[in-house]
């Protein structure tokens, strides 16, 4: 309620454009960037501007400069954007298939990082804490001798956990760092790109030619950053229509026999298709999202006059020996965990086209899945030509079909996009 009363204040101090808000043509921030933003206002995580575009960009932007993760909620046209940033640290080693595997790794955590605080912030996060002080007075009082053991132990266990499914987001942004050795993932998702998808199955005239969907997939991957995970919402420049693309890669593993490097290439293309496939899966139908956090710390404090001999679990004070001086502890223990999932589990619709590309490098494998309804609608074509014998109806051209993300194993697969990967430091 408090941050739904405080958009609503923003919103009055600073109104919006009513025009629907469009991430194709947006550029995110950069580190040590500025942004003009005089006309935008930000209040805690709230970013209002006048331009959805500024004010999308001056969000990155604050979370960039502050260097860590964390969100933003940005009022746009269309209503509320949740801007998301994960990051996560790799490691640089002699061998380049560890080195490319850590940073490969570290993109997938900060993406994971990225999805935990979306969930966060929609469906509130549970937190079980238990707190624990004992104190323990020893004293022993002879006809000679007067001596105390005191002790204070503390132990506090917290578990925070977050779950739920998340769809509807898209990558906005991906950045590694090559002299930090860091990279950092954003996320976005808005009322726009929720509902893009949402949209993008239902009646769809079979109006648009597959090569035009190729050619904006490939201008557009030609003009922007291949992300090594995630998704992308692109809209058609002459048709309007949405078109959605997953992405996924991995590492093309080098080995000094030919043979076993080939191999290994097309292990790469494998584990990147699913991958890419699995993105698509996910923005359209949903991951289940879950992360458990844990910290556990214990602390003893003591102050010894005497120790027992013997058996020191007897505690028999008859064998308690004076120390010559007081015996003083502090021991402090903490342990931290962290534990991120996502889980996608789905039927891709028909004529999902998908493409790899080797990185101008050759240490990358990039694919690229693609979805749009009028492929679709094209593959289903195919499929009843096909049922009927090959005997179709011309009367059908054009019609309007109704999509209900069909299951079909035998389905065409059109061929997919192609373009230039970009350079790695880039990426």
């Amino acid at each position: 309620m408090k941050r739904s009363l405080l958009t609503l204040a923003l919103l009055a101090a600073l109104p919006t454009f009513a025009q629907d808000f469009d991430l194709t043509d947006m550029t995110p921030a950069r580190p040590g960037e500025n942004v003009e933003s005089a006309d935008v206002v930000t209040k805690g995580n709230v970013v209002v501007g006048k331009d959805e575009k500024t004010a999308v960009k001056a969000a990155h932007q604050q979370l960039v400069d502050e260097n860590q993760d964390g969100i933003r909620l940005v009022q746009v046209g269309s209503g509320t954007g949740i801007l998301s940033i994960g990051s996560s640290s790799y490691n640089t080693y002699d061998n380049m298939n560890a080195t490319l595997l850590s940073k490969r790794g570290a993109y997938n955590q900060a993406a994971l990082i990225a999805k935990k605080q979306l969930i966060e912030n929609m469906n509130g996060i549970q937190q079980e804490c238990e707190n624990a002080v004992q104190t323990v007075l020893d004293d022993i009082q002879t006809g000679s001798d007067s001596v105390t053991n005191e002790s204070t132990t503390m132990q506090e266990n917290c578990i925070d956990s977050v779950s739920g499914s998340l769809s509807g987001y898209v990558t906005f942004d991906v950045y590694d760092n090559v002299d930090e050795k860091t990279v950092r993932v954003s996320l976005i998702s808005t009322p726009k790109t929720r509902a893009q998808i949402r949209d993008s199955h239902g009646a769809v005239a079979v109006t648009t030619n597959p090569n035009e969907v190729f050619k904006q997939v490939v201008a557009d991957i030609n003009s922007g950053v291949l992300p090594p995970m995630g998704a992308k919402i692109l809209t058609h420049a002459d048709t309007g229509e949405i078109i959605l693309m997953g992405y996924g890669s991995a590492i093309i593993r080098d080995n000094d026999n030919p043979r076993v490097a080939r191999r290994l290439k097309d292990a790469a293309k494998r584990q990147s298709q699913s991958r890419a496939n699995s993105a698509l899966i996910g923005t359209m139908q949903g991951d289940e999202v879950y992360w458990k956090g844990s910290f556990s710390e214990d602390q003893v404090e003591s102050n010894q006059q005497f120790e027992y001999g013997g058996d020191p679990r007897l505690e028999d004070p008859t064998t308690a020996k004076k120390l010559d001086s007081e015996r003083t502890v502090f021991l402090n223990q903490l342990k931290m965990s962290d534990e991120y999932g996502a889980v996608t589990k789905g039927q891709l619709p028909p004529g999902v086209s998908n493409r790899s590309f080797a990185s101008e490098d050759g240490h990358w494998m990039y694919t690229v899945s693609v979805y749009s309804p009028s492929l679709e609608a094209v593959s289903r074509e195919a499929k009843r030509e096909m049922e009927a014998g090959g005997t179709a109806n011309p009367s059908s051209s054009g019609r309007n079909i109704r999509v209900y993300g069909g299951q079909n194993d035998e389905a065409a697969n059109p061929q997919g996009a192609s373009g230039k990967v970009s350079d790695e430091d880039n990426l």
